[in-house]
């Protein structure tokens, strides 16, 4: 209405004065200054870096975003005995009938179901009962008893449990554990949270996995470097509206009888890896990330590339808006000790990571 009553008679002073404004507006919304916030929450440690007009703006919204964490770990946690999911595998077991649930946890089973199937079983939060026996085994280092692994394996697979609108059922001694997926449902949430505040422009990073929203100002992208077996990232990416995260043993395992255990487990036979690996999947979603990156793990480059035709074909681009995805998979070829060389190792990948990684070598030969 305003432009409208500009008429002939407006003075130049007058134009210069409008366009200054809609100048000095342009430049006030670019004017986004970089805060950083640091908390322990489920368990890891999480960084966000944000850009906000101003620091109380920053400030409310991480305050949200860790109230958010700590709300989803009530709902997800393994360890704490009153954690929702864990009330509710104990109430299911004894009743063998639905329990209600709240609507984080209804999205976070829905979701592990759906990459269960997409994965055939190589993603399956019903291992939970195999985890803890192998993590006792990591304490005393020796195998699980055969019996008791035996009957473990009874409370795993999607035929043990069901969730419709009533709520979940589950066998009696199915327990589950998100942690292969928690981390990413609480990112996609986090970066909402902080959305919902006017923010876009954001990095959240749960212990090196990520959700990252706009790029920085001035920027194309935020630059990730992707982990690899050794010290050295194998690549650097410049991200932006992603979720990337990785899996892997580099680190966490324990040698029983000359044996190497990883602390990942195949669901399907109730065995841990007994090779080295790190994965590295970028989806539209952290939850998508984290899901597929714990099964890329398990399968291996070769079995992974049928469950990547089963996620594309899947529906999934729909659900998500857009369809975004891409791997790598790095293994050690023998039983050798790091630093590895490219000889040792042997890395699947999709084109897009496999450019990246081909850029990075020939930065550090120029080096």
């Amino acid at each position: 209405m305003m432009l409208n009553k500009i008429n002939s008679a407006c003075s130049l002073a007058s134009l210069f004065l409008l366009g200054t404004i809609f100048l000095s507006g342009a430049i006030f919304a670019q004017e986004l200054e970089r805060y950083e916030f640091s908390e322990e929450k489920m368990g890891v440690p999480v960084r966000m870096i944000l850009y906000a007009s101003e620091r109380q703006v920053a400030e409310n919204a991480a305050e949200a975003v860790w109230k958010r964490f700590d709300e989803l770990n009530s709902v997800l946690s393994d360890y704490d005995p009153e954690s929702e999911i864990i009330q509710a595998c104990r109430q299911t077991g004894e009743s063998n009938d639905f329990v209600p649930i709240s609507d984080d946890l209804r999205k976070s089973l829905e979701e592990s179901r759906r990459y269960c199937e997409l994965t055939d079983g190589a993603f399956d939060v019903t291992v939970s009962p195999i985890v803890k026996l192998w993590r006792r085994s990591r304490y005393f280092h020796k195998r699980p008893p055969e019996d008791l692994l035996a009957a473990a394996k009874e409370n795993v697979g999607l035929d043990v449990w069901d969730i419709d609108e009533r709520g979940v059922r589950a066998n009696e001694g199915v327990r589950f554990d998100v942690g292969g997926i928690a981390k990413g449902i609480a990112l996609d949430e986090a970066l909402e949270t902080l959305q919902k505040a006017g923010i876009s422009s954001a990095l959240i990073d749960a212990s090196g996995d990520l959700r990252i929203g706009d790029a920085p100002p001035g920027k194309q992208g935020w630059t990730v470097g992707v982990a690899s077996l050794n010290d050295e990232p194998v690549c650097y990416c410049e991200l932006s509206n992603v979720g990337i995260c990785s899996s892997g043993d580099a680190n966490r395992y324990v040698e029983i009888d000359g044996v190497r255990y990883s602390h990942i487990i195949d669901p399907r036979t109730g065995e841990p890896l007994t090779r080295r690996c790190v994965s590295a999947v970028i989806a539209s979603t952290a939850t998508t990330a984290d899901a597929l990156a714990s099964a890329l793990c398990v399968l291996g480059g070769g079995e992974f590339l049928n469950a990547v035709n089963r996620v594309k074909s899947s529906g999934l681009s729909e659900k998500e808006g857009s369809f975004l995805f891409e791997f790598m998979l790095v293994q050690v070829k023998n039983d050798s000790e790091p630093p590895y060389s490219d000889n040792e190792i042997v890395i699947s990948a999709s084109p897009f990571f496999q450019e990246k990684i081909s850029e990075n070598k020939k930065n550090s030969q120029k080096r």
